[in-house]
């Protein structure tokens, strides 16, 4: 194994990234506790929750969705919270999974933000806690809803060239058939 990966995988593997990871694996375990008392749980996550938004708003604008309302106070409905939202007119098969799924990309922002704060490590310090919050955060708000998900598979296309490409990933397919060019050519 070389490269990225490889660097990445002894940095987090190394005893500071297993304490790191218990940190934000914690911080993460609170926010869940914390959906007994909405309010706080509400105000905890509000950073993840103006970035999960901002993912929406940003891929709207990219794929031709029209914003039609952007919120990020919260609203209460019935028991719960909605946290923010953002609405979008013309959702059509061609970008519904785009903007759907837009909060996934915090999730290789959270990695990289904990692989550059293992790399500068000098031990788990109070110091730390705000980066540590903030990789949880990321980490939380890249869940998405259950209208995400709807609004996800309105793009079936998208959804079923995503698995087949993961399929052929995770079979070795890719890798196979470049290793055969690299011998023809």
């Amino acid at each position: 194994m070389t490269g990225a990966w490889f660097l990445a995988r002894n940095i987090i593997f190394s005893p500071a990234g297993f304490g790191y990871l218990a940190s934000i694996f914690g911080i993460l375990a609170l926010f869940s506790l914390m959906r007994l008392r909405m309010e706080l749980l509400v105000l905890a996550v509000f950073p993840g929750t103006l970035f999960h938004e901002l993912c929406h708003l940003l891929a709207s604008m990219l794929f031709g969705g029209k914003v039609t309302s952007f919120r990020l106070l919260p609203k209460r409905v019935g028991r719960s919270f909605i946290l923010g939202s953002v609405e979008c007119g013309n959702v059509r098969w061609y970008n519904g999974f785009f903007i759907g799924l837009a909060p996934l990309l915090l999730l290789p922002v959270a990695f990289g933000l904990l692989l550059w704060r293992l790399k500068i490590w000098h031990g788990l310090h109070l110091r730390e806690l705000p980066w540590i919050y903030l990789i949880a955060c990321l980490t939380y708000a890249a869940i998405p809803s259950r209208q995400d998900l709807c609004l996800a598979a309105k793009s079936r296309w998208a959804l079923c060239c995503v698995a087949t490409v993961a399929c052929l990933f995770w079979t070795g397919w890719f890798h196979s058939a470049y290793a055969l060019l690299r011998r023809q050519m």
